[in-house]
């Protein structure tokens, strides 16, 4: 009888058990994850002699077949006890292994020979263990009872989640409509740079206008007649986006204006302001297809989140949790999103 797999601590824990019988080197060269940079520098350093360390054995399965047990299924490639590896969940395992090394950006060498034995003995070693662990009782001890418990219960919820979600995503219709009505907020922010004079009353900031519309060099009228602190460096002010100018009233007067145009008088904290735009950025709209994979992306985790909210409210209905409103407010401390 076959002991049932648990699938997501597989590949962990074979990775874990390579590097603690191998060490970090030997199994990143092994499983063809060590750099080409590691292996000249190898090449490359002297050789210094080393205490000679005793290499772990392979696993030898015996050949012949224990005589309280039947002969070894023809799909099984090792046996011990009632625990069997069959060809099929040997290779499901170096699937899962090679699922969980692309996450870590890594290689996986699952045809290499020696790579698929290397994996066959940790795997029997590991089994070896596990055995040891239940026969010694260590395998009783109540952490290893609660986190096989806690792993049972997300393994409960993953499969409900993916029952109830596995069939909702997002279409790329959906993702044009969201699209069309969300371009503003798509749409790169425009960047401002401005200059400014500000002038002590309304009558001397008209006549420095005047010379500025007659071709007056904004930045050197800046320096000779400006009242503001940034008179020095030709009134240029810190850049700024769409909405976040220094005062609302500037923002008003450059709205409608493009790179090179100059604003009227207008009033502001420290007296009257004339502003030139020396330039403006952004205000891109990318192309629908450069979103699609994004929104279409959002838009699925949005409906499938829709899903879950309303099946666990119709769960709390079902079930219908009883809350010590007292404790909680004193435990928690503000109302939680759970329906209490």
């Amino acid at each position: 009888m076959k002991r049932p797999a648990i699938k997501m601590y597989g590949p962990l824990c074979l990775i874990a058990g390579l590097v603690f019988l191998t060490g970090c080197d030997q199994i990143q060269n092994l499983l063809g994850l060590g750099s080409k940079k590691q292996e000249a520098s190898q090449q490359q350093a002297p050789v210094v002699p080393a205490a000679p360390v005793t290499p772990v054995s392979p696993v030898v399965v015996a050949k012949s077949t224990p005589v309280a047990q039947e002969p070894l299924p023809g799909d099984a490639l090792v046996r011990i006890g009632d625990w069997t590896l069959t060809q099929q969940e040997f290779n499901d395992r170096l699937d899962l292994l090679k699922q969980q090394l692309a996450g870590m950006k890594q290689s996986f060498k699952e045809s290499d020979a020696k790579v698929r034995s290397y994996v066959l003995d940790q795997l029997v070693r590991q089994e070896l263990l596990v055995r040891e662990a239940q026969d010694s009782g260590a395998g009783d001890s109540q952490s290893i009872k609660d986190s096989v418990r806690d792993f049972r219960r997300t393994l409960m919820v993953q499969e409900v989640v993916s029952r109830l979600t596995r069939n909702v995503a997002a279409t790329e219709s959906d993702a044009r409509a969201y699209y069309d009505a969300h371009k503003s907020d798509l749409t790169t922010p425009v960047t401002w740079n401005v200059s400014e004079i500000v002038a002590p009353d309304e009558a001397t900031a008209k006549t420095i206008l005047v010379q500025v519309l007659q071709g007056g060099d904004f930045a050197q009228l800046a320096r000779s007649q400006s009242k503001a602190s940034d008179a020095a460096v030709g009134g240029k002010i810190k850049p700024f986006v769409t909405g976040e100018a220094p005062f609302e009233a500037m923002q008003t007067a450059i709205a409608n204006l493009g790179p090179g145009d100059v604003s009227g008088v207008f009033k502001g904290p420290q007296g009257y302001y004339i502003v030139k735009v020396d330039s403006k950025t952004g205000g891109v709209l990318k192309p629908f297809t450069d979103y699609k994979d994004q929104i279409i992306y959002f838009l699925t985790q949005q409906k499938q989140q829709e899903v879950m909210l309303k099946h666990l409210n119709e769960l709390a209905e079902k079930y219908k949790p009883e809350y010590n409103k007292t404790l909680i407010d004193q435990v928690v401390g503000q109302p939680s999103q759970t329906g209490r």
